[in-house]
């Protein structure tokens, strides 16, 4: 049987990429332009798909030295390649100025960062090897069509007769056109724009459909959306495509236990510990099961120690502070929501739980307040408000139908 804080609470779940305010940092901006020079093969397309991940290249090239020179992030020993590669997926660029003419495709485009954030993001992602994994892969793949591209040009540039290779040309151009699609997603994600990252992985998956790792973020923005039944199927697919990848299992725990399936998310979560004991999350989700199930003693183990993996994880906090809260030890459970806040002030989650907390504890202003805060990051969560009971005794508030309709 669910425990009472588990009838009463569904924690909004959405976990792997950390999302910080940088609102108020100092951004450093970097600049390039790239000239493509268009083949036959191309269109105005492709010439501009192609173009846009050579300078996203030059500036990744540059935002890379910036970093190892400037910044904490030399002194993670880690390759200036590798340290491109997994900038690649935090940094996005933006087009400034762009041209055809039939013969070039000019593009000028920026990067801008907030170095402290980047090396934060950094330090977070040389530690999670499955995300390192699926960047390198991603990376593998775009130099292979790259390569491809360039094979293919060079070939009709010796008078070769390359009409039956089109489609080979094709299918190239494809993988860079969802790689773009991709980071529009991740991009549109970090500022959680959930809907819109949801239209960008459908696009990828469109343009290849044999990607788990697109298949895992979309299951991820689909648990944002609270849409669960549909987050389980793509992440399903996801598992077939690639079993080894624990993170699946652990963003589709999230996904049983927002249905209630608590048993289900507990076995996922024991499914990622036996394979790797150094996931921090899995003892997290292993933690929450345990709270919906009514044990709360398991439980509090278990995010003891996730926190004590990780203690940079507000999620974690969240968590933990909702089974304080079972215990009756309410001035543990609100160190633990400060805690959370702390680290990530502008987090939907973290002010979604607070609001749901105070809601029940009969502080409205503050609850109002905070909900109103995590609605205007996340609109889905105006939907799950009007019927989570968290909230019951808002729903006839002037202020909070406001906020929710």
């Amino acid at each position: 049987m669910k425990s009472t804080f588990s009838r009463i609470i569904l924690i909004f779940f959405v976990l792997a990429l950390l999302i910080t305010d940088s609102s108020s940092a100092e951004l450093k901006t970097f600049i390039k332009e790239y000239t493509y020079q268009v083949s036959d093969y191309d269109s105005k397309i492709s010439s501009r798909t192609i173009a846009l991940e050579q300078v996203k290249r030059l500036l990744l090239e540059e935002v890379g030295t910036y970093l190892i020179s400037e910044t904490d992030v030399r002194n993670f020993k880690l390759a200036k390649d590798k340290i491109t590669t997994l900038t690649a997926g935090i940094v996005q660029t933006e087009i400034l100025d762009e041209k055809w003419d039939g013969k070039i495709y000019y593009l000028k485009a920026k990067m801008s960062i907030a170095p402290q954030d980047v090396t934060k993001f950094l330090e977070e992602l040389r530690e999670n090897s499955q995300k390192n994994r699926e960047l390198v892969e991603t990376n593998r793949k775009v130099d292979e069509a790259l390569d491809k591209i360039k094979q293919l040009q060079n070939e009709l540039a010796t008078g070769q007769h390359l009409g039956n290779k089109q489609t080979e040309y094709s299918k190239a151009v494809t993988e860079l056109k969802a790689k773009e699609w991709i980071d529009k997603g991740i991009a549109f994600m970090n500022v959680e724009n959930y809907e819109n990252a949801l239209r960008a992985f459908n696009n990828a998956i469109e343009m290849d459909p044999t990607s788990s790792s697109t298949y895992l973020y979309k299951g991820w923005v689909l648990n944002a959306l609270a849409d669960y039944n549909q987050a389980l199927t793509v992440l399903n697919r996801a598992s077939d495509l690639d079993p080894k990848n624990l993170w699946i299992y652990i963003h589709r725990a999230g996904a049983y236990m927002m249905l209630g399936n608590c048993r289900q998310a507990l076995l996922d979560a024991e499914k990622v510990i036996s394979l790797d004991e150094t996931i921090a999350y899995a003892y997290a989700i292993r933690g929450w099961a345990y709270s919906c199930l009514g044990k709360l003693d398991r439980a509090l183990a278990d995010l003891n120690k996730s926190a004590q993996m990780d203690p940079k994880n507000s999620v974690v906090y969240i968590f933990r502070a909702w089974v304080y809260n079972a215990l009756g030890n309410k001035r543990l459970a609100l160190d633990d929501f400060d805690k959370s806040f702390n680290l990530a002030p502008n987090n939907s989650i973290v002010l979604w739980n607070m609001a749901a907390f105070h809601a029940l504890s009969g502080e409205k202003e503050k609850s109002l307040s905070e909900l109103g805060k995590a609605i205007s990051i996340n609109g889905a969560l105006k939907k799950l408000a009007k019927t989570n009971t968290s909230f019951q005794s808002l729903w006839n508030d002037v202020n909070f139908r406001k906020l929710v309709d």
